[in-house]
């Protein structure tokens, strides 16, 4: 096998994992860059991500250096057969592979659930929406999904029909004529003491021994611990088990994210399985694991390396932007926070950084990242970092009280989580 220095790598990607291709970068002989943007009216917007950066090489194809790559990184889903041709050609590859099914399909995720033994939470599935609008008109406290469209909507928490009938009306406008031919998956809000995950990779349904014992409060900020496998919660570790032999038949060589809701009555339900870098918990990875390039390259090799971890503890909280949705947003960002300050779908102009009008109506920019030895190091590291961001440009930290208040609420539990005492949850706000 050849050292990580002398391979040049070929990133897939619209965006959403710069940063991985910038992490690679750190060691690879070369980085290609290659963003696929195929729509009918292409947009400068989507077409200039990537660029600016000098670690990195853009590519608009990469056929005509087809033999030069010899490794082919697919650090999101939607890319499984191109992976499947690429491996049959003799190419390494990095990616989830024919594995990104199951979480690109929901129902077939869940009936996967059964097969394996595992707790299947309870759900419905409305044929359409005007089924939908029907089967939620009596109830309360419901979570809405779909499969694989997750740019036309995320899991949405639905209250009952008096304060969601106009969410309703907005997907009628939104799928159009299709409204009917969406299936819905609607679950019955699980009642739950605690939620907890693990965030590591996979190589052919092997685990490395030291993976990220992580809590989430969602879409705002995360806190790990670098755990051991044998001390993580047996419930993370017992669905990473089941679903072994699962990821070895489909060749799975990709990142790994897991959330689990534990009830008082101790059933654990597997809710959604991430087959690709988490957001958050990737920026974690990408700097905890000293390693990194390395294992994703003995990875593609079909070979498990285990991380080298140059800290305990990450946290992570949203970077988000003041700026209107459809308007460009720039920003001049300290060096003090050059890869600590992970961003996505964005350029560099005249070294700022430039960020494209928003296409999914939220105005987050990636997730601010820093590593301690301990929680109270790892929190103030965050705390100072979050300082240094420029006008316009916020990280909520405060979001981190919940998080805290999880953790304490799940080591009452039973469920360990740091091998250190835990700040109080006041102390982030």
């Amino acid at each position: 096998m050849k050292s990580i220095s002398d391979v040049t790598v070929c990133v897939i990607d619209t965006g959403l994992f710069l940063n991985f291709a910038r992490t690679m970068a750190r060691k690879a002989k070369r980085v290609l860059y290659f963003n696929p943007e195929v729509r009918s009216y292409p947009s400068l917007h989507q077409h200039c991500v990537g660029d600016g950066f000098p670690e990195l090489e853009v590519v608009r194809e990469f056929w005509s250096q087809f033999e030069e790559i010899d490794l082919f990184c697919f650090p999101d889903v939607g890319q499984g057969p191109l992976q499947q041709y690429l491996r049959a050609v003799g190419k390494l590859v990095w990616g989830a592979g024919a594995g990104e099914q199951l979480e690109l399909k929901r129902q077939m995720f869940l009936d996967m659930l059964g097969k394996l033994g595992l707790e299947v939470p309870e759900y419905h599935v409305c044929a359409g929406l005007s089924e939908l609008r029907h089967y939620l008109h009596d109830k309360e406290d419901q979570y809405v999904k779909i499969s694989r469209y997750r740019g036309d909507m995320e899991t949405h928490h639905y209250r009952n029909y008096r304060m969601d009938q106009t969410w309703l009306d907005t997907l009628a406008i939104q799928f159009g004529p299709l409204q009917d031919r969406i299936s819905f998956l609607v679950f019955p809000a699980i009642d739950c003491e605690i939620e907890i995950g693990g965030d590591t990779y996979c190589v052919d349904g092997q685990w490395p021994k030291l993976m990220l014992n992580g809590v989430e409060g969602k879409d705002k900020s995360y806190f790990s611990c670098v755990t051991r496998w044998e001390d993580m919660p047996p419930m993370v570790t017992e669905v990473m088990e089941a679903f072994s032999p699962i990821l070895s038949r489909t060749r799975y060589r990709q990142q790994w994210s897991s959330e689990i809701r534990v009830t008082d009555e101790g059933k654990a339900f597997f809710i959604d399985p991430t087959c690709r870098g988490g957001m958050p918990s990737s920026g974690s990875q990408q700097l905890l694991w000293e390693n990194f390039p390395e294992i994703v390259l003995a990875g593609a090799h079909g070979e498990l390396l285990d991380p080298d971890p140059i800290a305990r503890y990450s946290i992570e909280t949203m970077i988000t932007a003041k700026d209107e949705d459809n308007q460009w947003c720039s920003a001049e960002i300290p060096e003090e926070l050059e890869g600590k300050a992970l961003f996505y779908r964005c350029c560099k102009v005249d070294g700022l950084y430039a960020f494209p009008p928003a296409e999914y109506g939220h105005r987050d920019l990636g997730w601010l990242v820093a590593t301690g030895n301990t929680p109270e190091e790892v929190l103030q590291n965050q705390k100072d970092a979050a300082d240094l961001l420029p006008d316009g440009l916020n990280a909520d930290v405060e979001a981190l009280a919940s998080v805290i208040a999880d953790i304490d609420k799940a080591e009452k539990e039973g469920v360990s989580f740091a091998q250190h005492e835990m700040p109080e949850a006041a102390s982030v706000l």
